[in-house]
């Protein structure tokens, strides 16, 4: 049962990055849930102190929800980095093989890992491995909220499976000053272009958990 919890708070951080507020239908879709269960376990995240629940607008962390979803992210992101630097897994089998480790993690071995990898500053998909900055999105502005005529770096991204897998076979480059050429609302979808104007097309849904900041 903890772990399932666990589970549910690292859903609601990743997806409360660089938004106000959580929905259930966010949390149905990366839980893979009902929405009866949704429902049931942010009840029981409510009465242990970890959330608070408005209805019909989603949820929030509280302070120690907070606490507590930073210290499950830095293990994750620990163990991301280790699949990746040491093991060399492609990328789209770390997510669901980190989340496992971590659960197992105890901050000693936390500790200990973190020296091994020489106290790495960002995880493989961009995610702060700084306690204090895991959950800091006041510079960070989602990919899908910036406007047409806009230079952005990509600094980050949600590391879903699927995201992972659709990110891979776009190619799209990080760390990289990037200009949105173009938002098609009606397609739902963006348009980039690199400084040796190469295109990139993607879709808005993708762009909502990638993560940007001023170029």
């Amino acid at each position: 049962m903890l772990n399932h919890r666990n589970t549910y708070l690292k859903i609601i951080a990743e997806c409360n990055f660089a938004r106000p507020r959580v929905s259930n239908k966010q949390i149905i879709h990366f839980a893979n849930v009902s929405p009866a269960t949704v429902t049931e376990m942010t009840r029981s995240l409510e009465r242990a102190g970890l959330v608070n629940r408005r209805r019909y607008t989603g949820v929030t962390l509280t302070a120690a929800g907070e606490q507590l979803a930073c210290q499950l992210l830095h293990h994750y992101r620990l163990c991301e980095t280790f699949l990746v630097k040491k093991l060399h897994l492609p990328l789209t089998a770390v997510p669901d093989q980190a989340w496992s480790m971590a659960a197992e993690l105890t901050g000693e071995t936390a500790l200990a890992l973190n020296h091994y990898l020489g106290e790495p500053q960002r995880s493989p998909f961009g995610g702060s491995l700084s306690p204090d900055q895991i959950l800091n999105d006041q510079p960070i502005t989602r990919l899908s909220a910036v406007p047409a005529a806009t230079t952005v770096v990509l600094t980050s991204y949600l590391e879903s499976t699927a995201l992972v897998d659709y990110l891979q076979h776009l190619a799209l480059p990080f760390g990289v000053p990037l200009h949105v050429t173009k938002v098609d609302t009606g397609l739902n979808l963006l348009y980039l272009e690199d400084a040796q104007h190469q295109a990139f097309t993607l879709n808005d849904q993708a762009a909502d958990y990638i993560y940007t900041k001023k170029a």
